[in-house]
């Protein structure tokens, strides 16, 4: 990405002054919410540690979840919502700088989760205690803390996920298309999220606004939807059945099957034969 090697190198060549303003947090209050508001005169940088909200920036909504990072440049209107369910756990810090932008124009003012999120929750959380303690020397090291995580969120945004370049409602698409060719393996919403590089919480949001039902919901479909065909056109054991859409247990997948299909795989089985004829020769009732 042309954009954040630039950023990288600008930081190198030119001398930068970045002034540490304030740092906090927010602790889990299902009730916090900020209205609308902007600075003019200085950057946000905001790391979800627990739970997840809702976000204003700009004309865009967002949705954010843990280890997810949120960039306000100058003059940027935001506003920030926990969810009651979940109740958000935010680390921040305003500062001044003479750099013209944090975030490249043009990219998502969201950097989603990724392998670097741990790293700078921890170093976030070192900048609030270096500030509340104020020991000798914490401007000092309040000053390399802040450098190093800025240069934590350029690492974060050179490995920003597909999200930044094509809409939710096609990562909605990749991720149904990643189910259904893959709805008979183990899968999980964290597998399904390393996959996308993106957060579980993101992942699930974004595919139940598309598509009204959890990723793990249109899997179970997906799968129930195989074994229905597969009761009434092979003769294949339910056992066999069970295995082959991704359940170990039989009773276990005959319970989902009788929870979602309103009967069990037996009587599902005897009720269409009751109803089916097939030509002579006709390869359905034969194992696929």
């Amino acid at each position: 990405m042309p954009e954040i090697n630039a950023w990288v190198a600008d930081s190198a060549s030119v001398k930068l002054v970045d002034q540490l303003l304030y740092t906090g947090h927010v602790n889990n209050n299902p009730d916090w919410q900020f209205p609308s508001h902007k600075h003019d005169d200085l950057y946000e940088i905001l790391v979800i540690k627990e739970g997840e909200g809702q976000f204003m920036i700009g004309d865009t909504a967002y949705f954010a979840a843990q280890g997810d990072v949120l960039i306000y440049n100058k003059g940027v209107l935001h506003a920030e919502k926990s969810s009651k369910d979940k109740p958000i756990y935010i680390c921040y810090c305003g500062f001044s700088s003479t750099r013209e932008s944090i975030i490249p124009a043009g990219r998502e003012p969201v950097i989603r989760a990724n392998t670097y999120s741990t790293e700078l929750i921890t170093l976030m959380e070192l900048l609030f205690e270096e500030s509340s303690i104020q020991d000798e020397g914490h401007e000092q090291i309040c000053g390399h803390l802040l450098q190093s995580i800025l240069l934590l969120v350029s690492r974060m945004l050179g490995k920003q996920s597909l999200a930044s370049d094509i809409s939710r409602h096609q990562i909605a698409i990749h991720i149904k298309e990643f189910i259904d060719m893959n709805y008979t393996q183990s899968l999980n919403l964290k597998k399904m999220a390393e996959h996308f590089n993106i957060s579980p919480y993101y992942l699930a949001h974004i595919f139940k606004n598309s598509y009204s039902t959890s990723p793990i919901h249109y899997m179970i479909q997906r799968r129930m939807g195989e074994a229905t065909r597969l009761l009434v056109q092979t003769e294949m054991k339910v056992w066999e059945i069970a295995k082959l859409t991704g359940y170990e247990n039989p009773n276990y997948f005959s319970i989902l099957f009788t929870k979602m299909v309103g009967m069990s795989p037996r009587q599902y089985r005897e009720n269409h034969k009751k109803n089916l004829s097939y030509p002579e020769g006709s390869e359905f009732l034969r194992s696929p």
